[in-house]
């Protein structure tokens, strides 16, 4: 009787991969808007594209910062996340939203009406830059210190959320940008987009089976999380959607599409939402790797 109810102990006390539930659509989408809107005011500075540097601002303050405020419990007291800053990114990124607001529309106020000093013009377009590349970053800075968490914890994270950041500004450009002025007194500047979106489609998808590969062939929590998306209850969604539609579809359609403001509607749309499901689908499988197995030391 002792060693049958020592041997049910030893199985209650084991303890398995657990799927984490803090992060979840509403900062899916917060990330979303943050990378797409930060990576379009980046692509559309160098150009002096006013009407995408304004689309960005908005993406960020509306929607980045709206997810937010979605996700906080108590969102009047959310500026307590600005005391850290020094060690942790959650704060350094809700600083350089706030720098890059405030800078970004200083910055497109003066194209258009040239009211600041070259001087300081320059310094305030340099800061809303630098700001915009940390949004892009942050966030795979702040999922990549989750060490409890295979999939996350890993360089590659802030590289692939720069990746979708600046793939996500390119086509937004090329939509955005589509009959104006800028792409169609300039046609060098579509066949350069065009260039780097297809360059950093393949990249991306480079990163993202990165990823997994990392993952599958490190811990027990890394490898529920490779499974559930490749065979799992996600498969249905990261294969056909992330893959196949954000990397391959997309950048045949690039390729080979006729030059259109439908074709290029028709990418962005693909890829935005390979991106939007990639988001999602991060959070939904990041599987925390076991604490203990107390099966583990009775045996031992």
């Amino acid at each position: 009787m002792h060693s049958r109810h020592f041997m049910n102990e030893e199985e209650d006390f084991k303890v398995g991969p657990r799927s984490q539930k803090a992060w979840g659509v509403h900062i899916a989408t917060a990330f979303f808007f943050g990378e797409a809107g930060a990576g379009l005011y980046f692509v559309s500075q160098f150009f002096d594209f006013t009407i995408g540097m304004s689309i960005a601002l908005l993406m960020v303050l509306i929607g980045k910062g709206g997810g937010h405020l979605v996700h906080l419990g108590q969102p009047m007291r959310g500026w307590r996340a600005l005391a850290k800053v020094g060690t942790s990114w959650i704060s350094r990124g809700l600083l350089a939203i706030a720098v890059f607001v405030f800078t970004g529309a200083l910055h497109v106020l003066n194209l258009n009406t040239a009211f600041m000093p070259q001087a300081l013009s320059a310094l305030v377009s340099l800061v809303a830059v630098a700001a915009c590349l940390v949004i892009m970053v942050y966030q795979g800075f702040a999922m990549s210190h989750s060490s409890a968490i295979t999939l996350w914890s890993t360089g590659l994270m802030p590289v692939a959320s720069l990746t979708y950041g600046l793939l996500n500004g390119v086509l937004l450009t090329l939509v955005l940008g589509f009959n104006t002025p800028l792409l169609n007194d300039h046609p060098e500047i579509f066949q350069l987009l065009q260039a780097a979106a297809i360059a950093l489609m393949l990249y991306g998808l480079v990163m993202v089976l990165s990823l997994l590969h990392g993952a599958k062939y490190g811990s027990e929590g890394g490898q529920k999380s490779v499974e559930l998306l490749v065979r799992g209850a996600f498969a249905g969604w990261f294969v056909p959607v992330v893959i196949l539609l954000g990397f391959v579809v997309s950048a045949l359609f690039m390729s080979f599409a006729p030059r259109n403001l439908f074709s290029m509607i028709a990418v962005a749309g693909t890829e935005l939402t390979g991106y939007y499901a990639f988001r999602v689908l991060m959070f939904k499988v990041g599987t925390y790797d076991p604490v203990m197995s107390f099966a583990h030391h009775f045996r031992r």
